[in-house]
C-alpha cells in the first residue's frame, strides 16, 4: 500500500477505506508474500463491471466505452 499511497498522495486512512470498499466489491484481491500483503486489481471483474455499466447505464453507446482495454489473467 505504501507505493500506491505515495503515487496517489492520499492519507493512509483514506486509502485503506477505499481499498476496503474495492476489496469488498471483489475488484481487488490480496496476495500475501511473507509478512507483506500485496493488492492486485482483478481485471476480469473490472472488465465485467465496465461491460455491465456500459450495457445498462449507457445504452450501449460508444461514448461510454473505456478508451483502453485491460488484459485479464486469461489473456496474458
Amino acid at each position: 500500500m505504501g507505493q500506491l499511497r505515495d503515487r496517489l498522495a492520499v492519507p493512509p486512512a483514506t486509502l485503506t477505506a477505499h481499498l476496503h470498499g474495492l476489496r469488498s466489491a471483489g475488484l481487488v484481491r490480496d496476495h500475501r508474500q511473507g509478512r507483506v500483503i500485496r493488492l492486485h486489481a482483478d481485471l476480469a471483474v473490472m472488465t465485467a463491471l465496465l461491460a455491465y455499466l456500459t450495457e445498462n447505464c449507457c445504452g450501449g453507446e460508444r461514448r461510454c466505452f473505456p478508451s483502453i482495454t485491460c488484459a485479464t489473467e486469461e489473456t496474458r
